[in-house]
């Protein structure tokens, strides 16, 4: 790992690499960005980049293990394996490989691996994340409206004729051409793509739809600049006015994903004669809100300028995967050296009291130089989404102080990601745009905190929580009414949120029986008598009942018969629902035709109970299911039985071989019958639906068969260092009570043959 020189500054981002899409289509002519970051080694490509890589097509019945075995041993790599649609494998291959491979008899073609295309706008999933597709100042929906804001990037330069993004001019400060502002390596413009990719139906789209953004080029096409540089772009930058109202800086917000070696000296620079700090606060005094990358290295950014200044808002990277809260993106992205989990802090990032907001920057989608696109993971890919965020929140405040704008946007955020993944016990919130509305004006957000549908049963009902939120100077009545598709209905259908404190409510939605299963939207409109918001949230109702089978039921094997009472247990198969997951289960239990006992609750995984049991009594259980909409089961109940103790004496108990009897008071009736000689058997017809072979355990003891309906099913060993009497042995269930028999055969165990029958449980 290489140390940032002293007095140069780099950029803060490596290329990523994908095994699978990562769920946004890879898109036209995106190539390998050069230039990682000098403070953590680049080690791994972008996703695309098809120059080497071939498909190898298989023939028809071809042996697909077989033909990828012999390729490893000519020293090929598979990447991907293929079985259904085709038979073969990808792989990249040299000149030698290809030639070789053409030759083996099982190949039935070798075709170029292509880069493919998205027919469409792609929202990349850290914009989804924060908010950015619900956000009604992104007002992201395919038309080309662009938020009025001005951004500079302080970078690499933007490449000025891409056309998904709207580059208005800039500023050349790493050569002695001021004009040469465009993009030297790729970062700046990706940086650029991520704040303001247009919603145009192409490529991507950034968080602040088409606005306007300004190259500040202070990086060389290494990714490297001096502190010179960097100074003569922060002077461009307070230099610019906004020709609108000449007392007010023309930029809404500067994006830094630069980094050197430096701490912050509480005094703006002063103390010691930290010449950037100096110009960012002059910079911020003014008006300008600064946004700075923590930085890749995994440790305090109290250690690297600008992420160590107060006066900026530093902002960590989040692992992102999915593009939505709840962690279940997996690890789909290898970057920096690790595989994060989705939805935790990104194993690369800076952290600690310096950062004030989280935002996504695993494996991010934007634009790169040549009307292209391409993946980049780093700190540098977070910083941009802030950046966008502070242009949409200035857009109608263009007094907001730079404080005023970092209390909003951190206020704004959430916590919804994994905070125990943080280094650090200071969780900085997640960045959220959603929730930024634009000054005097109001929304409705019928989805706070929901993820996903909300699952609810048929005959029941659910509160929807509903939230207003309310620009800073807006405290006027809104009346929300809710409208709900038949057969549902809402309570109450209207009502009313007057003054700045009165930002939520719930509406009530009951759903009857009877209703059919399926996902209904209800939509809830506010209105302050001139302008209408509106919002909807989905409901998943599940009207089908889980079903389930009656438990079978069974002696516990290694427990002790004892003066006719032993332990009992019943399980049963999973119980399955139509429509959602199973999430738990009741069982009740009766003895001789009584009460029910009190329902026991179990859990999702739970598929048996046990209890205590007494010949000569009647038992019953019952047992039903519920399913994740709350909707139970009908009670399912086995027969009723009574257990009883069948002693080995019985005349029933038909003997073959010598047997004898052994008389104890320690053992069921007073006697066992016992055999040692090879063959022995003692055979028992009965009616039931379960049945349990009791026997002494001792040192004398060996092995014995158990014969099911004449089939061998089990082969017990009876051998123990101590005695002990009445253990159950065997059991076996059935669903049904019917005719069975059990047989137990002596094996002849050499130095211990001896087998003892002392009792059998029968569930008629």
């Amino acid at each position: 790992m290489r140390r940032i020189a002293p007095l140069a500054i780099a950029l803060l981002a490596v290329a990523v690499a994908l095994p699978a899409a990562p769920g946004a289509a890879q898109v036209r002519g995106a190539q390998p960005v050069p230039g990682g970051s000098s403070d953590a080694r680049a080690d791994a490509d972008t996703p695309l980049g098809a120059e080497g890589r071939w498909i190898v097509v298989l023939k028809k019945g071809a042996d697909v293990a077989g033909a990828t075995e012999r390729a490893r041993g000519r020293g090929v790599a598979t990447d991907h394996v293929f079985r259904h649609s085709v038979r073969g494998y990808a792989a990249r291959l040299s000149s030698e490989q290809v030639a070789t491979l053409r030759a083996d008899p099982a190949v039935e073609a070798i075709v170029p691996d292509e880069i493919i295309s998205i027919a469409g706008q792609s929202v990349p999933r850290g914009v989804r994340r924060v908010g950015g597709v619900d956000s009604p100042l992104s007002g992201i929906d395919g038309r080309d409206n662009r938020v009025d804001a001005d951004v500079a990037i302080v970078d690499t330069g933007i490449d000025r004729d891409h056309e998904d993004l709207n580059v208005v001019g800039g500023i050349n400060c790493a050569t002695d051409n001021p004009a040469a502002w465009g993009d030297v390596n790729g970062h700046g413009t990706h940086v650029a793509g991520t704040v303001g990719a247009l919603d145009n139906g192409i490529g991507v789209v950034g968080v602040a739809p088409g606005v306007r953004l300004w190259a500040v080029r202070i990086l060389d096409s290494a990714g490297n600049g001096l502190l010179s540089w960097y100074v003569c772009g922060l002077d461009w930058i307070a230099a610019q006015r906004d020709p609108a109202n000449p007392d007010r800086p023309l930029f809404e917000a500067v994006n830094m994903s630069v980094a050197k070696r430096g701490g912050d000296d509480g005094a703006c620079g002063a103390a010691d004669g930290d010449i950037v700090h100096q110009a960012i606060c002059r910079l911020v005094a003014s008006g300008v809100t600064v946004v700075a990358a923590a930085g890749n290295n995994s440790f305090d950014a109290a250690k690297l300028i600008p992420a160590s200044y107060d006066e900026v808002i530093t902002v960590s990277a989040l692992a992102d995967l999915d593009g939505r809260p709840g962690g279940l993106g997996g690890r789909l992205c290898y970057s920096w050296g690790s595989w994060d989990r989705d939805d935790t802090f990104a194993g690369f990032s800076n952290y600690g009291r310096d950062v004030d907001l989280i935002a996504p920057g695993k494996c991010t989608l934007s634009t790169v130089p040549g009307d292209a696109y391409g993946w980049l993971s780093g700190t540098s890919m977070a910083a941009p989404l802030v950046a966008g965020a502070v242009a949409l929140y200035k857009a109608s405040r263009p007094d907001a102080t730079p404080l005023a704008v970092k209390t909003a946007l951190i206020t704004a955020g959430t916590l919804d990601w994994s905070t125990g993944s943080d280094p650090d016990p200071y969780h900085e919130p997640l960045l959220d745009v959603s929730h930024i509305v634009a000054a005097g004006d109001f929304m409705v957000d019928a989805t706070p905190g929901i993820a996903r549908d909300r699952l609810v049963a048929a005959g029941s009902s659910v509160a929807l929580p509903v939230q207003l939120v309310r620009a800073e100077d807006f405290s006027g009545r809104v009346d929300l009414t809710a409208t709900v598709p038949p057969p549902l209905a809402a309570a109450p259908l209207m009502m009313a949120l007057a003054g700045s404190d009165e930002t939520s409510t719930t509406v009530s939605v009951s759903v009857p029986a009877g209703a059919p299963s399926g996902r209904y939207s209800i939509l809830v409109t506010g209105s302050d008598g001139t302008r209408e918001r509106a919002s909807s949230v989905t409901i998943s109702v599940d009207g089908d009942l889980p079903v389930i089978k009656p438990a079978l039921v069974g002696v516990v094997r290694g427990t002790r018969l004892d003066a006719g009472t032993f332990r009992a247990r019943a399980w049963w198969a999973a119980a399955t629902d139509a429509t959602s997951a199973i999430s738990g289960y009741e069982t009740q239990w009766r003895v001789d035709a009584g009460s029910w006992d009190p329902a026991v609750a179990l859990g999702a995984s739970a598929r048996e109970v046990s209890r205590s049991m007494a010949a000569g009594h009647v038992y019953s259980l019952r047992l039903r299911a519920r399913d994740a909409a709350g909707n139970w089961s009908d009670w399912v109940e086995a027969a009723p039985f009574a257990p009883l103790v069948v002693e080995e004496s019985r005349a029933s108990l038909v003997r073959t071989g010598t047997w004898s009897t052994y008389r104890s008071s320690a053992m069921s009736g007073g006697t066992t019958l016992f055999a040692r000689r090879k063959g022995a058997a003692a055979a028992m017809r009965f009616s039931g639906r379960a049945v349990a072979l009791v026997a002494p355990k001792g040192p004398s003891r060996g092995r014995a068969q158990v014969w099911i309906d004449g089939v061998r099913v089990a082969t017990i060993g009876l051998w123990s260092s101590v005695t002990r009497p009445r253990r159950v042995m065997y059991t076996r269930s059935w669903a049904n009570s019917g005719s069975h028999s059990i047989r137990v055969v002596v094996v002849g165990t050499a130095g211990h043959p001896r087998v003892d029958i002392d009792a059998f449980l029968v569930f008629p």
